[in-house]
C-alpha cells in the first residue's frame, strides 16, 4: 500500500565507515568546519574532531550501552528505507580538555577559575563591571574600603523619606487604565499557559539581544563572585549552571535574572530618584532601560521614582518569576522575603497578572485570563489625587 514504507536492507552494526552524529557543548556549529576521525594508537579510541576556524573541538565517539542508535534514510521513488547504525559524539573546545590535562598533571593554568572570571568581566561585562572586580580586588587588599564604602552608603541616604512625596501629579484615570500601565501585555484569550505572556512584553526584544555576553560572563563566574545579592535569585542561577549544557532557554533565563536583579533593587530604592542610583551591579545597559521605562510619566523631572514605579516594578518580578520557573509557579513566601513586603501585597499584585493561589498552599501558579476572576470593585490600583 501506498502508505506503508517496506524496510529494503538494515546494515550491519559493526560497521567500518559508520556515520558519526555530533553535538556540540554550550552550541552549535554556525558555519563550515572539516571533520575527521581519529583513532589512539594507545587504548584504540575513536574521537572525532571538527576544525572551525581557529578553534578545534574534540569528543570521543561512543555506543550507548542500554540501546543502538539508527537513522532511517527513505527513497521517496520506491518508499522504500534503510537503516543504518550510527554512533555519537559530544564536542567540546580543546580548551576544556587542556585544562583537564594539566589540573591531572598537578599544572597550574595560566589562570586560576576565579581570575580568568574576573577578567571576563572586566573585558566584557561592560564599565560596571570592570569597577566591580576593582574594588573587589581593592577590598581585598585593604579592609579600610569596606568601611568608607558603608560611611559613604550611609551619608549617600535619603534623610526626609518619611516627608510627603511633593513629586506625585494628580491622575484621574480610570482603575483598568492604570493597570494597563503597570501590568505587562498579556494575551487575553489564550489557551494555553504559555501563551499568556510573550517575554518580549516583559523585557524588550532589543535589550535582551544586547545581553549575550553579561549572560555567558554570567553563567561562566562562581556563585559567590557574582554581585547578586537575592538569595531567591541566586538558587535560581545555581540550577542552571549546574546543568551539564545550558541551553539557549537557560541563557535567556540568565538575562532574565539580571533583569529581576535590578527591578529588585528598584522596589528597595528609597531615593526618589533613579538618575543616580545604581540598580545594576552587573551591566548598566538594564539600568538605562528601567530608568526610561519605569519612571512616573506624570511627573515633569526625568527619571523620577513614585508609588507607579515601584507598583510596575511588583508586577514585571513577578511576571519574570512565573516565566523563568519551569512549570509557571513561584511560592509567595520566597517573593513575600525577596521584596520585603507583606504575602497579601503580593497575592494583590499577582492577582492582576493571572498569577492566583493553587488550593491550600501559598505556591501562586500562572492561570489562563479567562479563567482569573475579576478584582473586586473596592480594590483599586490608582493613585488618589
Amino acid at each position: 500500500m501506498d502508505d506503508k514504507t517496506i524496510i529494503e536492507t538494515v546494515c550491519r552494526h559493526h560497521h567500518d565507515e559508520q556515520p558519526v552524529m555530533l553535538k556540540f557543548q554550550n552550541g552549535s556549529l554556525g558555519g563550515t568546519a572539516d571533520f575527521s576521525i581519529v583513532e589512539s594508537r594507545k587504548d584504540k579510541r575513536k574521537r572525532a574532531a571538527v576544525i572551525a576556524g581557529d578553534q578545534l573541538y574534540t569528543g570521543e565517539v561512543r555506543d550507548n550501552e542500554q540501546f543502538d542508535t539508527y537513522i532511517c534514510l527513505r527513497e521517496k521513488s520506491t518508499n522504500k528505507v534503510q537503516i543504518i547504525p550510527v554512533q555519537q559524539a559530544l564536542l567540546s573546545n580543546s580548551v576544556y580538555q587542556q585544562l583537564e590535562q594539566k589540573e591531572k598533571q598537578k599544572v597550574l593554568p595560566m589562570l586560576t577559575k576565579e581570575h580568568a572570571a574576573k577578567k571576563l568581566l572586566k573585558e566584557y561585562g561592560g564599565r560596571k563591571a570592570s569597577r566591580l572586580v576593582d574594588n573587589r580586588e581593592k577590598m581585598m587588599v585593604n579592609v579600610e574600603v569596606v568601611r568608607q564604602d558603608l560611611d559613604e552608603t550611609v551619608q549617600a541616604s535619603p534623610q526626609n523619606d518619611d516627608e510627603e512625596d511633593k513629586t506625585l501629579a494628580d491622575v484621574s484615570a480610570s482603575n483598568e487604565e492604570y493597570l494597563a500601565t503597570i501590568v505587562p501585555k498579556f494575551d487575553k484569550t489564550a489557551t494555553k499557559i504559555s501563551e499568556v505572556f510573550d517575554v518580549e512584553d516583559v523585557v524588550p526584544a532589543n535589550l535582551l539581544e544586547r545581553l549575550d555576553e553579561e549572560a555567558k560572563v554570567v553563567y561562566a563566574t562562581p556563585l559567590e563572585a557574582l554581585p547578586i545579592e537575592s538569595e531567591y535569585l541566586r538558587t535560581c542561577l545555581k540550577r542552571i549552571q549546574d546543568r551539564e549544557i545550558a541551553s539557549k532557554q537557560d541563557f535567556l533565563h540568565i538575562k532574565l535574572i539580571i533583569y529581576m536583579d535590578a527591578l529588585q533593587s528598584l522596589i528597595a530604592l528609597r531615593s526618589r530618584q533613579m538618575k543616580g542610583a545604581e540598580l545594576s551591579r552587573i551591566t548598566e545597559k538594564i539600568e538605562n532601560d528601567i530608568r526610561h521605562r519605569f519612571a512616573d510619566p506624570n511627573v515633569a523631572k526625568s527619571c523620577t521614582r513614585t508609588n507607579y514605579s515601584t507598583e510596575k516594578a511588583l508586577t514585571h518580578f513577578i511576571v519574570l518569576a512565573l516565566l523563568i520557573s519551569d512549570k509557571h509557579e513561584v511560592d509567595v513566601n520566597v517573593l513575600s522575603r525577596t521584596l520585603r513586603t507583606t504575602k497579601e501585597r503580593i497575592k494583590s499584585y499577582a492577582h492582576i497578572v493571572n498569577a492566583r493561589p493553587k488550593s491550600r498552599s501559598d505556591v501562586l501558579s500562572l492561570r489562563l485570563p479567562s479563567t482569573v476572576p475579576a478584582l473586586a470593585k473596592s480594590r483599586r490600583f490608582q493613585r488618589k489625587k
